[in-house]
């Protein structure tokens, strides 16, 4: 998931749903190389509950959300329990990025819930890493 610029509500939605497409791909990979899966399996179903609603405030918006690709390029080799975990926290780290990025573009009706999402990425790549990186000033 690269972030983009975005500089209007449908380039702010299109992004947000391609990221949530990324990460439950991502996602699909973390929990195969994970000894305890639960966490990564928790993590596809938040952010396939977040893509849903993103495509219906598309569809309210007469905006065509972007299609899940067959798949997506990874930032890095997740060969075992620790580069999943790795690589789930870096995954969680770049939705916090796109999430920013998107926030002052998107509806005021969803901004908030969208900040909240926001918190909870930076929540998860805590949880995954133990470090917290997410709008530190380092």
């Amino acid at each position: 998931m690269k972030t983009q610029s975005i500089f209007d509500t449908e380039s702010a939605l299109v992004d947000l749903v391609s990221s949530c497409h990324g990460a439950i791909y991502a996602y699909g990979v973390i929990a195969s190389q994970l000894t305890q899966v639960d966490d990564a399996l928790d993590a596809i179903s938040r952010y396939r509950v977040k893509r849903n609603e993103l495509i219906a405030l598309c569809a309210e918006l007469s905006i065509t959300p972007p299609p899940a690709r067959a798949a997506y390029e990874l930032s890095s080799s997740i060969t075992d329990d620790a580069s999943a975990k790795a690589a789930a926290a870096l995954l969680e780290e770049s939705a916090c990025a796109h999430w920013a990025a998107a926030l002052n573009y998107l509806p005021k009706k969803v901004a908030a819930s969208e900040a909240k999402f926001l918190q909870s990425c930076a929540i998860s790549s805590f949880k995954w890493s133990g470090i917290v990186k997410a709008f530190s000033s380092a």
